[in-house]
């Protein structure tokens, strides 16, 4: 009786495709159906990105991408690759205009990845690495990228830790290397090393609207649900069904807002490393804030998000915060005149121009 010849073991593609993988070290990441392209993870220094099987007896890891995770993967590759020229080698970068974009997958609970934290939450893992080398300008970029479903993966609003990892804690490491090295230098030349990230939720605009968790003040100090563009200056990208929503990923990860400048001045205050002297009216209210308020850091970010993210209808931001404060050392300062009621730092605000 002849052999049952043994079925090759199947894969499904990130295009929906199944794959035949006799050789698991040429495992495939992309097949395109239109094309019948196959390659091996494209920009990728991690060998291979694994799917989630649809046989329940199969398990593959790991770090497996779920469907949230293989989307932005997939969606990634299809806008840097418009035409299907996907490269052919794990050696050979993405390209977005002139710069290289490599693409690695963050393993949690691994010794060897990427990691944040903030106070004593836990460690937050995100999903990718999104290294983007500009020879141009001599700026590496190592970006990190996180698709979660924000309603639930949040519980604490702006406060929660992977929202702050994901805001804050990238200026505190860019601080601590700063402090540790007058320069970084690449290929023998001195370059610009920034770490940012983005949270790719998945969970829609309009819910994420609806919870207070997220709510932000606007010039007049109400609170008010966050537009998309607030979410995006936060740092928080929407997932679509197409890949529309990949160029504000790459730009918010090579691009800083004012919001970013807050959480700049947010870090250098709590991780105090280099000379500091308050210049501007937002300079001198995170300042004071910081010196009158009892907070974990991560209130301290929720709240200057909260108080920052919204601009007023002429396109400035904190209006409300820095106007009350403008009255508050107003009224200090003429009692200060007086009686000396009022607290020495606000006094000493007061005197250096603010």
């Amino acid at each position: 009786m002849p052999s049952k010849k043994a079925k090759q073991p199947k894969q499904d593609g990130l295009f929906g495709v199944s794959l035949s993988c006799p050789d698991i070290d040429n495992l495939p990441l992309i097949v395109d159906p239109m094309g019948s392209v196959e390659v091996r993870a494209p920009g990728s220094i991690y060998q291979p990105l694994l799917l989630t099987s649809p046989d329940s007896h199969v398990d593959a890891g790991p770090g497996r991408l779920d469907a949230h995770e293989e989307a932005f993967v997939r969606d990634l590759i299809k806008f840097l690759c418009p035409s299907g020229n996907y490269p052919l080698s794990g050696n050979t970068p993405l390209k977005w205009g002139d710069r290289d974009v490599w693409v690695k997958r963050n393993i949690e609970k691994r010794d060897d990845s990427f990691r944040l934290r903030v106070d004593d939450s836990d460690w937050f893992y995100p999903d990718f690495i999104v290294w983007i080398v500009d020879r141009e300008t001599k700026t590496q970029t190592f970006g990190f990228v996180d698709p979660k479903g924000l309603i639930q993966g949040a519980r604490a609003g702006w406060a929660d830790y992977k929202i702050v990892s994901t805001l804050y804690m990238p200026h505190v490491v860019e601080s601590q290397l700063h402090e540790s090295a007058e320069k970084i230098e690449f290929e023998g030349e001195e370059w610009v090393f920034r770490v940012r990230g983005v949270l790719v939720s998945t969970s829609v605009l309009s819910s994420m609207q609806q919870e207070a968790k997220f709510h932000v003040r606007d010039g007049k100090g109400n609170n008010v649900s966050p537009s998309e563009a607030d979410f995006n200056r936060a740092r928080i990208v929407f997932q679509k069904t197409d890949n529309s929503y990949i160029p504000e990923v790459l730009r918010l990860l090579t691009e800083d807002s004012e919001l970013d400048d807050c959480m700049s001045l947010a870090a250098l205050l709590h991780h105090p490393g280099r000379y500091f002297t308050p210049a501007k009216p937002v300079e001198f209210e995170l300042d004071l804030r910081k010196r009158e308020a009892n907070l974990s850091e991560s209130g301290f970010v929720a709240g200057v998000v909260q108080d920052y993210l919204k601009p007023d209808d002429d396109g400035l931001y904190g209006t409300h915060v820095t106007n009350k404060r403008r009255g508050e050392l107003t009224a200090c300062s003429d009692k200060a005149m007086w009686n000396h009621e009022c607290p020495s730092e606000a006094i000493w605000k007061i005197k250096t121009g603010s």
